[in-house]
């Protein structure tokens, strides 16, 4: 309640009030501040400052669902044996988080950058022991007739030839390869995510994981149709089938266009 001695400020006391508390807000101690459960650590001997933990993150857009320890929910399921491999897929992959609990599962853009996804990943495998990242290398010398083999026995059934992906039934579908990434590759290999069964190192090897990778790269290549573009990519049976039914039909119609000249000439 104001007083009757109260007096306004006069125009000096009151812009040297406002000057004082402008300084207070921008040079003193409360500014530029975080909250000490939000704010980011500092990258050792860099003078940088790394992005947010990856417990923050995990709890603003994980916990709810798989819980604050990892050990899973009504919403989610448990992660402590999920690993860095089935996470990292997951989140860079988009499928995860998901928009709602119950949401569908799909693939997407990923939610968080680089720096966030790594940071989550180390946290959210802490929680547990499971696979870790494979370490995928691709280089001039992967055996790619060694991949295809490997490719053709394990995964074309369900991905197809071309690796266009393909319906494997009761509702499942097993998408298309040549957009992915060769690390989430193996990672799929190695944690079968969704229907996918999981192959461990006695059924594919790491060896085996780096010349699918490399053979799903040589399938995204020009070197994988010397002839021009494919149909679709089903694989040089299907395709060939397809360039017989258009032979054929092309041989009538010139057959055709001769008979009706025959008769009109």
């Amino acid at each position: 309640m104001i007083g009757k001695d109260f007096r306004p400020l006069g125009g000096f006391a009151a812009l040297t009030a406002l000057i004082a508390l402008g300084w207070l807000v921008t040079a003193g101690p409360l500014a530029g501040t975080t909250p000490p459960s939000l704010a980011p650590p500092a990258i050792a001997g860099t003078g940088q400052v790394a992005g947010p933990p990856g417990g923050v993150i995990y709890n603003a857009s994980c916990a709810a669902c798989h819980g604050s320890k990892g050990t899973g929910t009504a919403n989610g399921p448990d992660l402590t044996a999920s690993g860095a491999a089935a996470i990292d897929f997951m989140v860079r992959t988009g499928r995860m988080p998901l928009s709602a609990p119950g949401a569908p599962v799909i693939a997407g853009r990923p939610a968080f950058n680089e720096e966030e996804i790594q940071a989550l990943v180390d946290y959210a495998a802490s929680l547990g022991d499971g696979p870790p990242i494979p370490n995928v290398q691709v280089t001039g010398s992967t055996d790619l007739a060694a991949g295809r083999a490997a490719y053709v026995a394990t995964c074309a059934a369900c991905h197809g030839a071309g690796a266009t992906g393909d319906a494997v039934g009761g509702g499942a579908i097993a998408p298309s390869l040549l957009d992915t990434a060769p690390t989430q590759v193996a990672e799929a290999i190695r944690v079968g995510p969704g229907e996918m069964p999981a192959f461990g190192t006695s059924q594919i090897s790491d060896e085996q994981l780096n010349e699918i990778a490399g053979y799903l790269l040589f399938l995204r290549s020009d070197a994988a149709a010397p002839g021009g573009q494919t149909v679709g990519g089903v694989g040089p049976v299907a395709e060939g089938y397809v360039a017989w039914i258009a032979y054929a039909v092309g041989l009538l119609l010139v057959a055709r266009w001769i008979e009706r000249r025959r008769r009109h000439g």
